[in-house]
């Protein structure tokens, strides 16, 4: 045959059917403990900042798919007991910043009507619902790490995304980023000791890991220019506006709308 022999020979044994290595506590827990640490702690700060700003902190539609996986890792397929039980912390969390997407998270597409918002969201939901239950089976994912790792690429570069689309800081903040960072490293690192011979996870975590400091970075030019000091706890007198036709804030935009205003859809 005229083709030259290929570079790298396939695999003999799939990387997918190694099993996790056995880890010491001393390592493990650690690790799991600062990813569930850092990812808590966003969720929070995200809720308080979208309560502040009037303003999704995580981008809507990747709030869908975050639920969409807690949800069917803790109840819908097996997971490891201890997998089952971080997720369910998140999820509880996760819970209110889907109330929080459905509710404002339309802002930041301007050009759907609220029902296709809510229809798409709702779609996305379900169809990342089902694509985490029959991936996770595929891999024998039973800790959640290759969705999960998959997951992270777009979640991390929808932040880029949604700080373009606002054209602001709105919605955001510098310790959001920092605390999104700590879990998603540390997430990864818990992957490499878990599993070193499964080299996909070693090529998603550090594109998630790369978007996760640009945008870092990009938040806080943001904030310089805006004249908001990226560390300040409390929001300054004047909120961040977007440029006009970006997408962004509205006005009268500042905080989030209340019950009787109209926007808030029916569940």
């Amino acid at each position: 045959m005229w083709l030259p022999p290929a570079l790298f020979p396939m695999s003999e044994v799939a990387p997918v059917t190694v099993g996790p290595s056995e880890v010491p506590d001393a390592i493990f827990l650690p690790l799991a403990g600062l990813t569930v640490l850092g990812w808590t702690v966003t969720y929070v700060l995200a809720i308080r900042q979208a309560v502040v700003d009037g303003r999704v902190g995580i981008p809507a539609y990747m709030v869908a798919v975050n639920f969409a996986w807690e949800f069917s890792l803790t109840f819908v397929l097996e997971q490891t007991p201890m997998q089952r039980q971080m997720n369910a912390v998140w999820l509880v969390f996760n819970a209110v910043l889907l109330y929080q997407a459905l509710r404002i998270g339309q802002r930041d597409h301007p050009r759907l009507s609220p029902g296709l918002f809510r229809w798409t969201f709702a779609g996305l939901m379900l169809w990342t619902s089902c694509i985490v239950v029959v991936g996770a089976n595929e891999f024998h994912d039973r800790d959640g790490m290759y969705t999960g790792m998959i997951i992270q690429v777009p979640l991390s570069a929808a932040f880029i995304l949604m700080l373009e689309r606002r054209g602001s800081s709105a919605g955001q903040s510098m310790y959001i980023a920092l605390a999104k960072l700590v879990g998603s490293v540390f997430a990864g690192l818990t992957a490499f000791v878990l599993y070193p011979s499964h080299h996909l996870l070693q090529v998603l975590v550090p594109t998630y890991v790369v978007l996760d400091i640009a945008y870092a970075v990009m938040l806080y030019r943001m904030m310089r220019e805006e004249g908001r000091p990226p560390w300040a706890w409390r929001p300054s007198a004047a909120a961040p506006e977007a440029p006009a036709g970006s997408g962004g804030r509205e006005p009268g935009a500042g905080s989030a709308p209340h019950a009787g205003d109209g926007n808030r859809p029916e569940h």
